[in-house]
């Protein structure tokens, strides 16, 4: 695990020691990136979302401790983030509710070494040439996917003594820019009051106290949600069943698969409840499924399929194009038939 574990900075941090062929990587890393450096910092980021309703721009403030403590702020929502490493503190002004997790404050957007090594399989590794970031000097990497058009492409640019992502770029499966994260001002070592990971509920706020959400078995997950579990019978190249968690309201249960390539994430839902993907949309288009019709959702860089199943409303969303989606939901098997454990035909 990175040693700079805040959540979301943190994403991709690993992938970025990650070397260019099997080769490099047994032989080790020193001289590809910067070793990760456990050192505070406190900046201003943008990341801005290209949806289809037009770009979604989100700045942001983050205050990083490498103690588990993180806090993130929106100038423009006022949604707060906080870890004071042992919970997850969640402000939503517009809901009104503070949802609090169990947490150790290393975030779930750390990639894992076994991520790293199926990435590997899945995407080129280049170095490019850096540049300056936020007054960083910065080295960059791109990942591109081995299957053209099957996933999205990456580039990335990293401190060259903090190993801490400066910039980031996710180009769709239509190569065009999706998702642009970059630091606009960065501080290292700045004096901080610990308070600042402290979560004030504002008056008439509601605490919502949320368990955690440990990955389950098949049959552990069936018995919280009250859902058969049904995974595909066919993933694209690199994807590995990563976990199974479960979910059960008074009025609705949930199974969530995720699959993942090291960079890419995939996550099939089945709910007693039908979800709108849309936000109150309509999907962009009518989707045959073989065993039924579903919607298409276009969601910006993500996409996904939305159809109903004899046992349970269902969804894939991910990070795939259209024609890998349409083969992953074709496959997904009833409950009852076998499926390889790790989800590959």
């Amino acid at each position: 695990m990175s040693a700079v574990r805040c959540r979301r900075i943190s994403l991709l941090l690993l992938a970025l020691l990650a070397p260019a062929s099997a080769e490099v990587f047994a032989q080790g890393i020193e001289g590809l990136l910067p070793t990760p450096a456990e050192i505070p910092y406190r900046g201003r980021k943008v990341v801005i979302d290209f949806v289809p309703g037009g770009p979604r721009v989100t700045s942001l403030s983050v205050l990083c401790q490498p103690d588990g403590r993180e806090r993130r702020e929106s100038r423009a929502t006022h949604d707060i983030l906080i870890f004071d490493g042992t919970s997850s503190w969640q402000y939503l002004p517009e809901k009104g509710i503070v949802l609090k997790r169990p947490s150790r404050g290393e975030g779930g957007e750390v990639l894992r070494p076994e991520q790293v090594r199926r990435a590997l399989a899945s995407y080129e590794v280049r170095r490019e040439p850096g540049a300056t970031i936020a007054g960083r000097r910065s080295r960059a990497l791109e990942f591109t996917p081995r299957q053209g058009g099957s996933r999205p492409r990456r580039r990335v640019w990293v401190d060259v003594e903090t190993g801490l992502i400066l910039r980031a770029e996710v180009y769709g499966t239509d190569s065009r820019l999706a998702r642009l994260s970059v630091f606009e001002d960065l501080e290292y070592r700045p004096a901080v009051d610990r308070g600042a990971f402290l979560m004030r509920v504002p008056r008439g706020v509601r605490v919502v106290e949320a368990g955690a959400e440990p990955c389950l078995e098949p049959a552990e997950a069936e018995r919280v949600s009250g859902i058969p579990v049904a995974l595909p019978a066919y993933l694209p190249a690199g994807f590995e069943r990563q976990c199974i968690k479960a979910r059960r309201a008074p009025d609705y249960g949930e199974i969530q698969v995720v699959f993942g390539d090291g960079l890419s994430l995939l996550s099939l839902f089945s709910s007693t409840k039908f979800h709108n993907l849309d936000g109150g949309g309509a999907g962009v288009a009518l989707a045959d499924i073989g065993h039924g019709t579903g919607q298409w959702h276009d969601l910006g860089l993500v996409s996904g399929i939305s159809w109903r199943a004899p046992w349970a409303h269902m969804a894939l969303l991910g990070e795939l194009s259209r024609g890998e989606l349409h083969k992953v939901v074709g496959s997904v098997r009833p409950p009852g038939e076998p499926s390889p454990p790790t989800g590959r035909p």
